[in-house]
Order: structure tokens, then sequence, then C-alpha cells
């Protein structure tokens, strides 16, 4: 199939839906050839990243932007690849976008504007959002809530993906020695520059398919999520639950750091992403996790208060992952932050009870919301917060702190990620 075609359909809809189709492109990703599915994320996801301001430069030239959505959409495409991508000539960029235009009337319409795109007959926008691709109302929190400096930090890193990292097994292998494999298989990686732990690649295929990956030397986590496991610092022989586990890329990391001895708990509600996570721990040489699909809040009724620590991280917007998912800035409305508010509080005062006095709690969420970060620790009671600047300061990230915990800022490896540690009394 034609790749603009496929990725039309893509973008059509997540438009009509107002998510994300993850398992069409999943299944679409795994038909097309290496430098096929190359071009359809970076046209898909490209898209999605800029479309506040590309819809900025296409209403430039309408004089009435009500336009249907399947034109707007052959447009956006257009415009993606004139401004973005210098492998499409614009005559390319132009043809293919009309190309996709079905109803006649219209086609005249996307190649005029098209056209003037190319020749560069717009300006540059004078609104804070449209310049970086934001939605409105979350630039205006950001400013508010972070200031200019910080709050176009984190804007202008959501303008470029976010690359492939790795992290290195430490119970089969030193990062010494999965860099020169990477670089006998031909893989281009270095060191990352903050976990002791991570690898960088570059890597336009399927990330499965490296060896040290598919053999389970390595793991793909992000590096901000690799700080977790760190700041939680699970030694040999302490039992650890991790509530919300998901594919467990924490999970696995925290018993690496326990050297393979004690226990770590993994739960999550889907089934789908255990039996992965126990799939996973096998290929990696890990046996000291124990599993169950299960609501975090009502782990309380099944394990006792004997946990050494506990690694909360909840269900959130997930806004702190818009170089991966950059989806997720277009799809929130303010009416799901106050519900996941609401959850991950249960989740925390559950998780709570299942430390023993002196354990440690890790709240981790990949937000900039204070609502969901500091907000949602209000709910804790007997808990002394664990002043982790130092620890932070030692894998050299620049953070926000607020008293209860602190947001790690985004450079070139790194996605904002908040953290609060939190001791029992």
């Amino acid at each position: 199939m034609n790749t603009r075609v496929l990725a039309y359909r893509i973008l059509r809809k997540f438009e009509k839906d107002g998510r994300f189709p993850t398992e069409e492109v999943r299944d679409a990703l795994s038909r097309l050839k290496d430098r096929e599915r190359a071009f359809l994320k970076e046209l898909v996801w490209g898209v999605l990243r800029r479309q506040v301001y590309i819809d900025w430069v296409i209403d430039s030239f309408l004089k009435n932007p009500e336009i249907p959505p399947s034109i707007r959409i052959a447009l956006r495409m257009g415009v993606y690849q004139i401004l973005f991508m210098d492998s499409v000539p614009d005559y390319a960029a132009v043809n293919e976008s009309v190309k996709l235009v079905e109803q006649r009337s219209f086609r005249k319409l996307v190649n005029a504007v098209l056209r003037r795109v190319a020749r560069k007959e717009f300006g540059e926008p004078n609104e804070l959002h449209v310049k970086y691709s934001h939605p409105k109302w979350i630039s205006e929190y950001l400013v508010e809530h972070y200031g200019m400096d910080v709050a176009k930090k984190i804007m202008e890193s959501h303008l470029s993906p976010s690359p492939l990292v790795l992290r290195v097994n430490t119970l089969r292998f030193t990062r010494e020695d999965v860099l020169l494999m990477l670089e006998e298989d031909g893989v281009s990686a270095r060191k990352t520059s903050h976990s002791p732990a991570g690898v960088v690649v570059r890597w336009k295929g399927d990330p499965m398919s490296i060896s040290v990956v598919k053999g389970g030397g390595a793991t793909i986590q992000g590096e901000s999520s690799q700080l977790a496991a760190y700041l939680l610092d699970p030694k040999p022989g302490w039992k650890v639950i991790d509530v919300a586990a998901g594919f467990g890329g924490k999970t696995t990391h925290l018993a690496e750091l326990m050297k393979n001895q004690g226990k770590v708990v993994a739960l999550d509600v889907s089934f789908e992403k255990i039996e992965a996570l126990v799939d996973r721990a096998r290929t990696m040489g890990i046996d000291i996790v124990e599993t169950a699909v299960m609501d975090a809040r009502n782990a309380p009724a099944v394990f006792p208060s004997e946990f050494d620590a506990v690694l909360v991280d909840v269900p959130c917007t997930a806004v702190g992952t818009a170089r991966k998912n950059p989806d997720v800035l277009l799809a929130l409305k303010k009416k799901k932050l106050d519900e996941l508010t609401k959850l991950q509080k249960e989740i925390l005062q559950a998780s709570w009870k299942l430390l023993k006095p002196g354990g440690k709690l890790l709240y981790v969420t990949c937000s900039f919301f204070k609502e969901e970060n500091e907000g949602a620790l209000e709910v804790l009671e007997g808990g002394k917060v664990v002043d982790i600047r130092g620890r932070l300061d030692d894998f050299d990230v620049d953070y926000v702190w607020d008293g209860k915990g602190a947001l790690v800022l985004p450079d070139d490896t790194l996605s904002e990620m908040y953290f609060s540690l939190i001791e029992k009394g």
C-alpha cells in the first residue's frame, strides 16, 4: 500500500476518534520495510507533533477555515512534508497530497495552498502556543506554574522525537560490553549522559530486532524512566512491590539492582502486559519477580504490610511522553486530568498500606501537572519527604523542586518526569 495513503488513514482515524489507533499502527508498521516504516512514522508523528503550528499556516491562506477534516488532513500532510521533510521535493509533497483528496472541488484549493506554502508566503506566529505547537491551555498552564523559561524548554523538547535508549542488563553485561556488541552488529551507539546503565542507539528498524535486546542483554527504556530504580535504590534481599508495572521496564531494573536476590512483586490490570513482563524477565535471566493481574487499589486486601519499598508509577496524563507520543497533547481534556488525579490518590493510599515502618515509597508520573504530582501526594499521612536533590545532582539533571519531589526537565535524551520519595514513619 502507498505509505502516504496509510498515513492519511491513520491521521483521519485519530481525528475522528480522538485517540491514536495504536493497534492498527503497530500492525501496519510490522508489514512495512524499514525505509517505509521510517517514512510513515516521520509523517504521522510529525504531523501530530506540529499540528497546531501547521493549522495556523493553513488558516493563513483560507478565507474560511471551516473545511472538511479529510481536506485539512491532506493539507497538514502536505505542509509537513514541505516545511519539515527535506527528503521530499516540494512538487512531490504537493502532487501526492492532492491525490489524497477525493472531492474534486477541493483539489484546486489544496494545490493552491500548498504551492503558496512552498513559496513561503507566510510569516511567523506571535502566539507562544502556536510557535511551539501546543494546545493553548497547556501552554498557558506551563507558563503560569513554571515560568516562561521552563515552559519554553518543555515545549521545545516536544518538537523533536525522543531517541531510542536501551538499558543494559547489568546481571549479564557491563555497559562497555553492550556497546562493543552493538558495534560488532553495526549499530551506532553511545553512553547516556545521566543513567549509569543507559545506551543511546541510532536504529531505524524494529528495536526488538537488535540482537542484544532480543537476547535479554539490554531492554528498551527511556533514560528518565531509568532514574526511577536508582532513586528508590533497592538492596539485595529486599521485598519490593511495583503496583502499576506495565510491561515491566522499571520492575526488571529493580531486580537488577537487587542482584536478582529477594522478591519483586509486579501488579498490573492488564493480563497482556503482565504476560509480556514475565516473558521479558525470563529472557533477561531474572527469577525473583512474582506477578499478579490486579488493580493496585485492591492490593492491601491481598498483601501484608511488609514491603521494604513500593514503586508507584501511576496512570497519568502522560504529557511527559509527548516526544514519543505527540497525540497525548492533542487528545487531552481537562476533565481527564481531574479523573486521573482521583485515581492516583486512591492508588497512593492503597500503596502506602503495603509498606512496613521505615519503608520507602517512590511516586512517579510522566507529567508536569501539579495536580498529579505534589497535589496527589497530599493524601499520604505519617510520611517524611526524602530529599532526592543530591541524587539528581549526581545524575547531572535539571529539575524543579516543589518541596515534595522533583520534576526532571528534558534535554537531548531526557523527557520530563516527576519523582517523589517518601519514607513511612
